[in-house]
């Protein structure tokens, strides 16, 4: 892919995470709605890019096409694990929920490979190393294959994220969305106002009143 898909996916696993909890704990409408941090998005945003890291292996002369090659064990599930876990462990130091950063971290990086296994061109990705070195690809293949390093600045390469930035519009815009859309947002319940301290002693003797005259019109 070219990247930007896997960025949308990633800022939209900081959205749903919501940063760090300040004070009482908001319901599921209220977290989604507030405000997120860029800096809780940026960082499940470099999270969701963290496997295409293994370029650089590349570079330095790690064999492309074995287990650490581009689209290796960077992509594989453990490392989604592995990170998620690690990430829990940064949370309690910043003061994020722990369980939540846990599972946002590993879907955001667990996300890559398995985006990468839809694109339409490239190799399988080993979801399952080390427990296998398989490589799998979904039978449904719709996203573009984009090409590596400068040839991204090409036609075909800016094409291909072009349509990046279309299908993955809508997850980019609800997680840089100050707040939820009007229709989108639970609508509050009417609430009687409260009674003023000096109106209550003359409602209970209006309520007192009214009962006796009641008991006078029975007798």
């Amino acid at each position: 892919m070219a990247s930007f898909g896997h960025l949308a996916v990633g800022l939209f696993a900081g959205r749903l995470h919501g940063g760090r909890d300040l004070g009482r704990q908001p319901r599921i409408e209220e977290k989604v709605s507030q405000k997120v941090s860029p800096g809780t998005l940026l960082f499940f945003g470099f999270l969701a890019q963290l496997p295409d890291f293994d370029v650089f292996g590349v570079v330095f002369g790690v064999h492309d096409l074995g287990p650490f090659g581009h689209r290796g064990a960077s992509h594989a599930l453990v490392t989604a694990i592995v990170v998620g876990l690690l990430s829990g462990a940064l949370a309690r130091r910043i003061g994020w929920p722990v369980v939540r950063t846990v599972v946002a971290a590993t879907l955001a990086v667990a996300s890559h490979g398995v985006l990468d296994a839809c694109c339409e061109g490239g190799r399988g990705i080993p979801l399952l190393w080390p427990l296998s070195h398989a490589r799998f690809l979904s039978p449904w293949r719709v996203l573009p294959d984009a090409p590596r390093g400068f040839k991204m600045l090409s036609r075909p390469g800016l094409l291909d994220l072009a349509v990046e930035f279309v299908v993955f519009f809508p997850l980019t815009a609800f997680a840089l969305w100050r707040g939820r859309p009007a229709l989108l947002r639970p609508r509050a319940r009417p609430q009687a106002p409260p009674m003023s301290a000096s109106a209550a002693p003359l409602a209970t003797e209006a309520a007192t009143v009214i009962a006796r005259a009641t008991e006078a019109a029975r007798g």
